[in-house]
Parts: structure tokens; C-alpha cells; sequence
């Protein structure tokens, strides 16, 4: 199922996010995301108990996106905790992709996948996450 949503809530939802890969994230970059973002944003939703093992099996078997991103934790963290429908988005800028996990409202991002433009632009701290 799509939900479609204004640009100006998920980008709230983005700037305010409490979650912790998305706070690695420059500022900057997040605007230039935010700005190129169309005025109605489709989300994907379902359940995060279908979405959880998706993203699992991923993780354990595409070496590269286990890798290449960071804020595996804070996801599967989020995705176990959910108790409703989640909303999964990817968006892009300045060289950095983001896959952003909401909440079923879509005004809250509760976990995010990030993958800078190369390694050597990974924030401190962000293969912990």
C-alpha cells in the first residue's frame, strides 16, 4: 500500500528525527534531500513483521549493503518494536542514500539505513549504529 504524504512532514519528520543515524548525517546534506523531495512524497507501508525478516535477509546476504550503510541496529531495533504498519522511503542528495523507516503516520522517521557517497565520509562513530 502507498500513503502519500506533503514534502512538509516528512521533511519534518527528517530534521526532527531523534533517531541516530539520521543525526550522523550533515545538516546540509539532509536539506539538499529535503529540497529535492517532490510535493507529494509516496511511502510504501506494511508491517514491520514482514518488513523486519525483508531487511534480515538482506543484511546476512548482500555483503555490500550490510556494509555499505550504517544504522543497522537503530533499524532492527525499530522494526521489532513497532506495533502498527511502518512506512519504508528511500530518498537521495549530494552523493548519500537514505532509506527512512516511519511510523505509520508518517511524521516520525523511528530508524534509517544511510550510505554515504564513499567510506571515508562515514561520521565518527557510525559503524556502531
Amino acid at each position: 500500500m502507498l500513503l502519500k504524504v506533503a514534502k512538509e512532514r516528512i521533511s519534518e519528520a527528517i530534521l526532527t528525527s531523534s533517531c541516530e543515524a539520521i543525526r550522523m548525517v550533515p545538516r546540509e546534506t539532509l536539506e539538499v534531500i529535503i529540497g529535492d523531495l517532490e510535493e507529494g512524497v509516496a511511502i510504501g507501508m506494511g508491517s514491520a513483521a514482514t518488513l523486519g525478516p525483508t531487511y534480515r535477509d538482506r543484511y546476512e546476504s548482500i555483503k555490500e549493503f550490510r556494509e555499505g550503510s550504517f544504522g543497522w541496529s537503530g533499524f532492527f531495533d525499530a522494526l521489532s518494536e513497532a506495533k502498527e504498519s511502518v512506512g519504508v522511503l528511500a530518498v537521495r542528495g549530494g552523493g548519500w542514500r537514505i532509506i527512512l523507516l516511519v511510523n505509520e503516520s508518517a511524521d516520525s522517521v523511528i530508524g534509517s539505513l544511510v550510505r554515504p557517497p564513499s567510506r571515508a565520509d562515514w561520521p565518527e562513530g557510525a559503524s556502531e549504529t
